[in-house]
C-alpha cells in the first residue's frame, strides 16, 4: 500500500489535535471533580475520562469526514484523493475505536459501531471486528462471531477498492470468518467459522455457505 509524507502528516496533525483538545477538556472540566472524588486514584480516573473523550472526538472526526469526503463506492487510484482521506479515516477510526475498549462491553460494541458510521439494527451480536463501518450494513438480529473481520475494502492491482458490506436480518458469520468487500449475505444465512467470503459474493437468503473460499453448503428452508 503506498504511503506518502502526507498521510503522516495529515495523521499527526488530526491525532495530535484530538489528544490536546481531549487532554484540555479533561484537565480543566474533569479533574477537579476526579481530584474531589477519588483522592488517590485521580490519576487513573483521569485517564479514563481521556480515553473517552478521545474516542468520542474521533468519532466525530471520521463522521465529519464524511461529510466532507463521502467514501463512495468505486475504484480509486493509489494516487487518488480520496485514498488520501480513506488513509485517514482508517487510523482516526482505529486509535478511537482503541481509546474506546475500556468501555466497550460486549454490549457496547453495536453502539460504537455506530458512532464512527456503520449502518446497525436492533437486538444484534458483535464479536468481531468492523473494517471501514461506514460502509457495512447490519440488519437486526444479525450475529457477528468472536474474531471474526468483515471489510469494505480491497487493495489489489495498485488500486483501492471500496464496496458496501451488506448482513441482512438474522444473518450469522461465524467465529473467525473473514466476509470482504461487495459481499451480501441474506436473510438468514449462515457463514459457517473460519470461512472467508471472497469480494462480490452474493449469498442468498436461508443458505449454509463455508470453507475458503466460502461456497454454499446447502439450502436452510424458506425465510
Amino acid at each position: 500500500m503506498k504511503t506518502q509524507f502526507l498521510d503522516f502528516v495529515l495523521s499527526t496533525v488530526f491525532l495530535v489535535i484530538l489528544a490536546l483538545v481531549s487532554l484540555f477538556m479533561t484537565a480543566f472540566f474533569v479533574h477537579p471533580f476526579t481530584y474531589a472524588l477519588f483522592s488517590g486514584f485521580y490519576v487513573i480516573a483521569d485517564a479514563l475520562v481521556f480515553l473517552l473523550v478521545f474516542g468520542l472526538l474521533s468519532a466525530l472526526a471520521t463522521r465529519l469526514i464524511l461529510r466532507m469526503h463521502p467514501m463512495n463506492p468505486g475504484e480509486y487510484g493509489m494516487d487518488d484523493v480520496m485514498f488520501t482521506w480513506w488513509k485517514l479515516f482508517t487510523v482516526i477510526y482505529e486509535f478511537g475505536r482503541g481509546a474506546l475498549l475500556p468501555f466497550t462491553t460486549v454490549f457496547a460494541k453495536p453502539l460504537v459501531a455506530k458512532l464512527f458510521g456503520a449502518s446497525v439494527g436492533k437486538d444484534i451480536a458483535l464479536g468481531g471486528h468492523l473494517v471501514d463501518p461506514q460502509l457495512i450494513s447490519i440488519g437486526d438480529e444479525a450475529i457477528i462471531g468472536q474474531g471474526s473481520v468483515v471489510t469494505a475494502h480491497t487493495i489489489t492491482s495498485g488500486k483501492l477498492i471500496l464496496s458496501p458490506v451488506f448482513i441482512h436480518r438474522n444473518a450469522t458469520v461465524g467465529v473467525n470468518a473473514v466476509v470482504m468487500s461487495g459481499v451480501s449475505i441474506g436473510e438468514g444465512s449462515v457463514v459457517t467459522a473460519g470461512s472467508v467470503v471472497p469480494p462480490d459474493t452474493k449469498i442468498p437468503a436461508m443458505e449454509l455457505w463455508g470453507g475458503m473460499p466460502a461456497k454454499k453448503i446447502k439450502s436452510l428452508g424458506s425465510v
